[in-house]
């Protein structure tokens, strides 16, 4: 977006404050300026020349969750993500707070594999002692075979035909089990199942450090890939990547995939929940931000739960609120991340449930963080909960 199209577009904003209301970080702070109107207001400034470009002013713009929460909500319809990723971008160069982290990623998105690798050395070696001593959030063993590894084509039946699955990097180095989970139920159900070996990361933490042109050539490796795939669905089982490859690749690369869906929409689509029994057992669905603001995907994985034999599903309380993740947020603004998840995990705990389940590799890395050792919680994405159905 070029500067002057920014501007007419932070200059819409009458300061009604409905975005205010929907913010996580201004709920747990009270602070203006840690708000969605207060960081419009800031970058409306600076688009003016009423604020220089300072450290300060740059943690505020990156002290947004980019949960979406105020996404649609601003009544002259400002899109308030996209003018704080425009921030970023302006701001980068600025925000001291998490330059060494921006290197090392621009540096290690391109050799994905190679760096994992390494880290899981150093994960053995060092990462107890830091863990320990609380200089480290928590992290998930990184396995030593990524899920795009595995296998690339499972023949299966085939006679519903061919789906592939975007694993992103979540799912690729700490989660392989899902994937594994994804495919198990596609060829139960008589499809076809290519995993994309060569993905690359979405681009979504990059995008969200402000590299713009770096996140592009991500977006258009991608849209090469997709491209040449004949598949009647691409799948994801992360909700930000589903997020920016559906609604931002156009804004970075100019183009658009229709058959990128969330695994949730594409088996209530496809009716691949039918009549499934699972164990005994009281169930709280925790909504990923993605996900219900960002592609509107509330009312589906509630409906697979309801629809399992076995399972009683509760409803927390404030089940829509961010559990603070945030990708890097979680480690830049580590204390008010875990501010917000330890309240997400009282909700949890005051509804009751045995297990929790969500549909977001990065919630379950929040909330597996957070979640107190009082009471013994599981934490399963609902391909675990649906794979367990179909197969045990």
């Amino acid at each position: 977006m070029n500067e002057l199209l920014y501007q007419k577009e932070l200059a819409k904003c009458v300061r009604c404050g409905a975005c205010k209301a929907m913010c996580p970080t201004y709920f747990f702070t009270s602070d203006e300026t840690m708000g969605a109107r207060g960081r419009i207001a800031m970058l409306g400034a600076l688009t003016e020349n009423e604020l220089a470009p300072t450290k300060r002013l740059s943690d505020r713009i990156f002290s947004c969750i980019l949960c979406e929460a105020c996404s649609g909500v601003c009544p002259v319809g400002i899109n308030i993500p996209e003018s704080i990723y425009q921030g970023r971008a302006r701001l980068k160069d600025h925000y001291a707070r998490g330059r060494l982290i921006r290197k090392t990623l621009n540096f290690s998105l391109s050799r994905m594999d190679t760096v994992f690798s390494v880290l899981r050395g150093l994960q053995k070696i060092i990462y107890p002692a830091l863990r320990k001593a609380g200089t480290l959030r928590y992290m998930p063993e990184i396995t030593s075979k990524p899920f795009k590894d595995r296998a690339q084509v499972y023949k299966g039946a085939g006679k519903l035909g061919r789906v592939a699955i975007f694993s992103g990097c979540s799912v690729n180095y700490f989660y392989p089990h899902l994937g594994d989970a994804l495919v198990r139920i596609l060829l139960t159900r008589g499809y076809e199942v290519v995993v994309l070996k060569g993905e690359v990361c979405c681009g979504a933490p990059l995008r969200a450090f402000g590299f713009e042109e770096e996140s592009a050539a991500l977006a258009r490796k991608n849209l090469e890939l997709f491209n040449k795939l004949k598949a009647k669905a691409i799948l994801s089982m992360c909700p930000t990547c589903t997020l920016t490859i559906r609604k931002q690749y156009p804004l970075l690369a100019g183009d658009t995939i229709e058959k990128i869906m969330d695994v949730n929409e594409f088996f209530v689509r496809d009716s691949v929940i039918s009549t499934l029994r699972t164990p005994r057992r009281t169930v709280t669905y925790h909504d990923p931000c993605h996900l219900r603001y960002g592609l509107g995907i509330k009312d589906e994985p509630r409906e697979i739960l309801k629809a399992m034999q076995g399972l009683k599903l509760v409803e927390m309380k404030n089940s829509g609120e961010c559990c603070g993740f945030g990708g890097f947020f979680s480690l830049d603004f580590k204390e008010l991340s875990k501010e917000i998840g330890r309240k997400k995990i009282a909700d949890v705990h005051n509804s009751w449930a045995e297990t929790l389940v969500t549909s977001c590799p990065g919630c379950m890395m929040q909330l597996e963080d957070v979640i107190e050792q009082g009471r013994s919680m599981d934490i399963m994405h609902i391909v675990e909960v649906i794979d367990e159905a179909m197969h045990e």
